[in-house]
């Protein structure tokens, strides 16, 4: 068995082709047991990778390739320890001044540890260099075999040396006619013409995906080199913890664990809010935090507690969204505002036992404060264990385009007059198609109206980079907290906009480590709230001791805020302030914080096009008269006229119509709400259906229409 052990994904920026799940899938076609992933000095793709192989069921065989004074030296992970010295070693690359700068052996020699080394025998005094290498590795030092041409006099050098001999392709790409397109990116990356590209600057020759029987028939003089390949899968099989919560330790008061000290603030925090604790707020304390419990997330609502006191604290106006309101324990904690019991907000909403992933708390905060806030969750959980998540920028058409039409030497007047005929919203032009239902090309006219020969080669590999990673930056406000030093973990870089810590891993990754993740994102009508409220405290410190008092003050029922609101006038209100969001506001006559969140719902894609929108404000003027699809739906959809507009509505007709937990109730909620048409998808649909005919008498059609408005 031959496996490749050196491929490079989109994620070498700039220089591979091909996704992590690209290499996985073309892997499991050519019948590969296991595949390395070696990108250059970033480990960012790594969790794509490892979930692409899982699911294409073959072994992972996670690596990084950095670079020495005297060349790239690709290293392969042997175990979970392995994994965290790739972490750590990418991280210190990552940190330095200069982050392309070559590794010294003394850093390589601190994080050796349960790592392979697969060195090379080019350039000049390759015995001592490998020597050294040796020093560091011992037997986990392969010398590789890229060309059979070579293999007899190599063979002769690596028994001198007593270092085994591997065979190893470097894989930057799929096919071998993506070889011109490579250079394009290599040209792009060194911001250098592609004809004025040195043969090392580029990818090596014919660095495409060579299919194993290939690989064999070319090496078929050296069993040992190929059979090798084996031999390093088997030593570097281990698992990734993913799905697996990794919280933080909270400082707590002696004699309580976490949970009871979160059960204590949670049942002072409803004392405050409700006057006492009622039979239905024990209830649902005492359920909430049994599932915190279970699944471990005490340490989210501690911390997100924490960082929010310290907010009140400095006087930074703040606002939690999301799902998150649904949970009476954050409620009682003042982490979120709307009271859950009153809005009849389940749970399983924001925490879902089905779900692997921690929940997120998403908080607003005065974005001109923001900073400061975020500033103390790396000074109170240490500079060691925070980060802020990356995100990965991508190619769009405008980017592809320009970086593509500089390295063809177009000038730069030339390449402002193309660009600027390509539009701004590149999502939404994505999304159109023709007559035959493809997407049309982000460049079709830009085709008709330059035909030349160069031109359309510019325009071919502009449209094949296009969605390709670009480089990593700053996520508008995601935070994590790790429960050790966190490279241990996560490999962090060096943001080159604001130099501060961010992740290597992206949102979806770093949610896959079980990490704590905080959102705090800044928000302009949050920082005009806090000005104004700040003013008004200055003129009456008599009446209000800080900023925040004054907003706490504020009634809810004002009716000359009321008449505002009705009339539509809500121009710089956050969320309110389009036109037609306005135009919602005056049809429903909007007067309360209940009919705001009606508007929002309504003034969604799903409600506009499917007509509910219009249903819901017929019925509430009594222009139309209500009607429910069944019966049994009158309770549930009553305060909405027959309409389903909120995704608690979802989850209590599934429950209770069907007999759904709420927890797979859901599961069917986050299914429809990311449009989600997969055979899970479509089994909680059936089931739906058949349960409600069972259960309640409801005719299979009308569930199935049930579904339609579900989805809508």
């Amino acid at each position: 068995m031959y496996v490749h052990l050196t491929t490079h994904s989109t994620y070498s920026l700039q220089e591979g082709l091909a996704s992590p799940t690209a290499l996985a899938r073309t892997a499991k076609a050519d019948n590969m047991k296991a595949l390395g992933l070696t990108d250059d000095r970033l480990l960012t793709g790594a969790v794509e990778f490892v979930r692409a192989c899982k699911e294409a069921e073959i072994q992972p065989i996670l690596g990084l390739e950095i670079s020495l004074k005297t060349g790239k030296l690709p290293l392969l992970a042997t175990s979970l320890e392995g994994w965290a010295n790739l972490c750590r070693l990418s991280s210190a690359i990552a940190l330095q001044a200069d982050p392309e700068k070559p590794c010294s052996l003394s850093l390589l020699a601190s994080y050796a540890n349960n790592l392979i080394a697969l060195g090379s025998a080019q350039g000049d005094n390759a015995g001592h260099r490998l020597q050294l290498l040796k020093d560091i590795f011992g037997t986990r030092l392969y010398l590789t075999l890229e060309d059979p041409t070579i293999g007899l006099p190599l063979s002769s050098f690596a028994r001198r040396l007593d270092i085994p001999m591997v065979v190893t392709h470097p894989v930057y790409y799929l096919k071998p006619d993506q070889a011109r397109l490579q250079r394009t990116l290599a040209a792009i990356r060194l911001n250098k013409p592609i004809g004025k590209l040195t043969p090392e600057e580029a990818a090596p020759p014919d660095a495409h995906f060579i299919p194993q029987a290939e690989m064999k028939r070319r090496f078929s003089g050296f069993p040992p080199a190929l059979k090798r390949t084996q031999e390093i899968a088997e030593r570097c099989t281990f698992d990734l913890p993913l799905g697996v919560a990794n919280m933080p330790k909270v400082s707590i008061p002696k004699g309580l664990n976490q949970i009871q000290y979160l059960r204590q603030k949670a049942e002072a925090g409803a004392r405050q809010r409700y006057g006492k604790i009622t039979p239905e707020i024990r209830t649902r304390l005492d359920h909430e935090l049994e599932t915190i419990a279970e699944m471990g997330y005490e340490p989210i609502f501690l911390i997100v507690e924490d960082v929010l006191n310290f907010a009140r604290e400095k006087g930074v106006p703040y606002s939690s969204r999301g799902s998150a309101a649904s949970s009476l324990v954050a409620h009682c904690l003042g982490i979120t505002s709307p009271d859950p019991l009153r809005l009849n907000l389940y749970f399983e909403r924001f925490l879902n036992p089905a779900r692997q992933t921690p929940p997120d708390i998403d908080t607003d905060l005065c974005s001109v404060r923001r900073d400061s806030v975020i500033q103390h969750v790396f000074d109170k959980y240490g500079e060691d264990q925070v980060a802020m998540v990356a995100t990965i920028n991508r190619f769009r058409p405008r980017s592809a385009l320009r970086e593509v039409a500089k390295a063809y030497e177009l000038e730069q007047k030339q390449i402002r007059t193309i660009v600027e005929k390509l539009p701004h919203s590149f999502w939404a032009r994505r999304q159109e198609r023709d007559e035959d239902g493809k997407p049309i090309s982000s460049f079709a006219s830009l085709r008709e109206l330059y035909p030349g020969e160069k031109y359309q080669q510019i325009f071919d590999d502009a449209e094949a980079i296009l969605k390709l990673p670009r480089h990593l930056s700053v996520h508008p406000g995601g935070l994590v907290v790790a429960p050790g030093k966190i490279t241990d973990l996560v490999p962090i870089m060096r943001s080159g906009s604001k130099g501060i810590t961010i992740t290597q891993l992206d949102l979806k990754a770093v949610e896959g480590f079980g990490l704590v993740k905080i959102d705090l994102l800044g928000i302009r009508g949050l920082t005009v709230l806090g000005d104004v409220a700040g003013f008004i405290q200055e003129s009456q410190p008599e009446r209000f001791v800080t900023s925040l008092s004054v907003l706490d003050a504020t009634p809810n029922d004002d009716p000359k805020t009321a008449d505002l609101i009705e009339e539509g006038k809500t121009i710089g209100c956050f969320q309110i302030e389009s036109p037609g969001m306005r135009a919602t506001l005056r049809e429903i006559h909007a007067r309360s914080t209940d009919d705001i969140m009606a508007a929002l719902a309504l003034y969604r894609p799903g409600p506009l096009s499917g007509g509910l929108k219009d249903a819901f404000v017929r019925r509430f003027k009594g222009e139309e008269e209500i009607h429910h699809l069944h019966p049994s739906l009158a309770p549930l959809l009553g305060e909405t006229f027959g309409v389903i507009l909120y995704q608690e509505q979802v989850l209590r007709i599934a429950h209770e119509l069907a007999g759904f937990s709420l927890a797979e109730a859901d599961l069917l909620r986050r299914a429809m709400s990311h449009f989600d048409p997969g055979k899970r998808m479509q089994e909680l649909q059936r089931k739906f259906v058949s349960e409600s005919e069972a259960r309640n008498g409801i005719p299979h059609e009308v569930g199935e229409r049930v579904c339609e408005m579900r989805a809508a």
